[in-house]
């Protein structure tokens, strides 16, 4: 059913798309109103803190920027599977191993001597982590057809305990559950704000991902296999190869979503790193309509959403986890959105 929709979705036009975009988050904004009067606030003064109070200083600015990074690459890589009609959910266990693979580098005897080079070194093992963890699912579904949604949830859960079990056994260094710190971290662009060169980083490969999805034939064959796999087929595309190249791109787009949590925001492995931008990440690809520019737009929007939820709980007192409510109320209201357009269109087609 979803793969259905979601086929419908690539091949609608861009101005239903739009609208379907627009309506959702309209949609959930206005239902989010009733959770936050029913907590006693002003839906108004909440929605102040949230998306025009991170604002007002460049200090706030860098919060946003915290969340925007991770979410920009896990709803790119997210953007390669749906591409063509496979469903990343697993960016969570990709991230935590990526994050796994930059503190095995960061916390190494070897790393002070490689000086910042030890990021790079850092940055290729959270890509390499993220990749083979993804490989696991993209083989189930290659293989035994099995269901990735499934799949890559189950190994969500595997990571979480894996990820637990290293902290908690081999690499805890005090009394909280967390590893050494790492011996060098991505370099802050404005010294009184957590903005790092990691922003730079992330808005590079969303010009790369234009490049490989609209400008290359891996593009053109992963985008036909998401149109029409009958027409892929006629074209000579192997939908195996094409779901493992998918996968395995997402995976290390989210390991090294994983490696900037690491070395760029917490400097060390700890229980949360990957914080729910697994699933943030499919809000943005989807509301960001699988497009670069767009899913650029929907990073920054859900990271002011993140971000400004931490002021609007102290200032309102209403739980950072309404930004989650948020979250999931955009991507019901889009399958909606998908659901009730397809429906539209068959019965044009059946008069």
């Amino acid at each position: 059913m979803i793969e259905n929709l979601l086929e419908k979705y690539l091949n609608a036009d861009l101005l239903k798309k739009l609208g379907i975009m627009l309506a959702s988050v309209a949609a959930a904004i206005l239902v989010g109103s009733i959770f936050v009067l029913m907590s006693g606030a002003d839906p108004l003064e909440a929605y102040y803190y949230m998306i025009f109070k991170p604002f007002s200083s460049v200090t706030s600015l860098g919060e946003v920027f915290i969340y925007f990074t991770p979410l920009l690459l896990v709803g790119l890589g997210v953007c390669f599977t749906f591409h063509c009609k496979l469903s990343n959910l697993g960016g969570e266990g990709q991230i935590l191993f990526g994050a796994l693979g930059m503190t095995l580098i960061g916390i190494s005897p070897a790393a002070k001597a490689l000086g910042p080079f030890s990021l790079v070194l850092g940055a290729l093992a959270g890509i390499l982590f993220g990749t083979l963890y993804a490989a696991l699912a993209a083989w189930f579904r290659a293989l035994f057809n099995a269901s990735e949604i499934v799949i890559t949830l189950m190994l969500n859960y595997i990571a979480e305990q894996f990820i637990s079990y290293i902290i908690f056994y081999h690499l805890k260094t005090g009394a909280e559950p967390q590893s050494a710190r790492i011996a060098f971290s991505i370099p802050k662009i404005f010294p009184n704000s957590r903005i790092n060169y990691g922003v730079i980083a992330a808005l590079i490969l969303a010009f790369v991902y234009y490049i490989v999805v609209y400008r290359t034939k891996f593009g053109y064959n992963l985008r036909t296999l998401g149109g029409s796999r009958k027409a892929a087929k006629y074209g000579g595309v192997s939908a195996k190869r094409y779901y493992f190249y998918a996968m395995m791109i997402s995976g290390a787009f989210c390991g090294l979503a994983g490696m900037m949590q690491v070395a760029g925001n917490t400097g060390r492995l700890m229980s949360g790193v990957a914080a729910d931008f697994g699933f943030g990440g499919i809000v943005v690809a989807l509301l960001g309509n699988l497009h670069p520019a767009g899913v650029v737009i929907a990073a920054f929007f859900m990271a002011l959403v993140s971000a400004g939820a931490v002021t609007m709980q102290v200032k309102t007192g209403i739980p950072t986890s309404f930004a989650s409510i948020l979250e999931a109320l955009i991507v019901l209201f889009i399958l909606l959105g998908m659901a009730l357009s397809s429906r539209i269109d068959n019965r044009k087609k059946v008069k």
